[in-house]
């Protein structure tokens, strides 16, 4: 079973958190970067084309160009998003290790298989044996498009945005930090979406991406039940506008 952990941009990997402010009130989110984005209103990603090339078992080589042509498509699908938002896009660079690295983005690795670096917009994985055990299924590819997921949440400011945001409490800041896991995990299922048509997978391999991913559950990235429901979000959708946890009651981010 696959309980890969991944890492959040910046904050808590680096231990970089906002100072707790003793005056401001930061619940309920008041930062219309986070709350009403423009990306929210740019409707569903477009159905993109996108070849899901064949992996094979322990394999990094097939696995690169594998992850490679997802990006490939993540870039296409979300190029035209930004644009229909009114936002820019900036590319990203995807990096590969068969090997935990010592540090990786000023920080110390931990016990993941991929980062995502805000400061030079790379994301890397790291491509071990046991992570390719079992390489057909969507594992490979929602470990990029989560990823991929909070490269959007940089270029569209959230990412500032929840940086920058006061908490009152060290549960409130949890809170605040799984509002935006959770978001990069419904923007890596409107995703999957928008390739769905093209993958020609049926309902048993999302099944099984769900049972992975409730494996991340964390007082980081929020309980099975509240990772199931925005990862279902945003691929029942398509849409990142359904992906707005910032405007959500506790009980949907616990």
């Amino acid at each position: 079973m696959k309980l890969a952990k991944i890492a959040l941009a910046g904050s808590v990997a680096l231990g970089l958190v906002p100072a707790v402010s003793g005056t401001a009130a930061a619940h309920p989110i008041k930062n219309r970067t986070l709350t009403d984005n423009r990306l929210y209103g740019a409707g569903p990603l477009p159905a993109t084309d996108c070849r899901e090339r064949p992996v094979k078992k322990a394999d990094a080589r097939s696995a690169k160009v594998y992850l490679n042509e997802i990006l490939n498509c993540l870039n296409r699908s979300w190029t035209a998003e930004l644009k229909q938002a009114g936002l820019k896009q900036s590319r990203v660079k995807l990096t590969y290790a068969t090997k935990p690295p010592a540090k990786f983005c000023g920080s110390k690795w931990g016990d993941w298989d991929a980062y995502y670096c805000d400061a030079s917009r790379t994301i890397l994985i790291v491509l071990r044996k046991d992570l390719l055990e079992e390489p057909g299924d969507l594992y490979l590819f929602n470990l990029l498009a989560s990823k991929y997921g909070e490269h959007v949440q940089n270029v569209t400011g959230i990412y500032r945005a929840w940086f920058n945001t006061d908490y009152r409490s060290k549960a409130e800041l949890h809170e605040q930090t799984r509002r935006y896991s959770l978001q990069s995990y419904c923007f890596a299922g409107a995703s999957l979406r928008s390739f769905w048509k093209s993958f020609r997978r049926d309902r048993e391999d999302w099944d099984d991406l769900l049972y992975y991913l409730r494996g991340w559950a964390g007082k980081y990235d929020g309980n099975r039940k509240s990772i199931t429901y925005w990862a279902n979000e945003g691929f029942k959708s398509g849409d990142p506008g359904t992906c707005n946890p910032w405007t959500a009651p506790s009980s949907k981010v616990a």
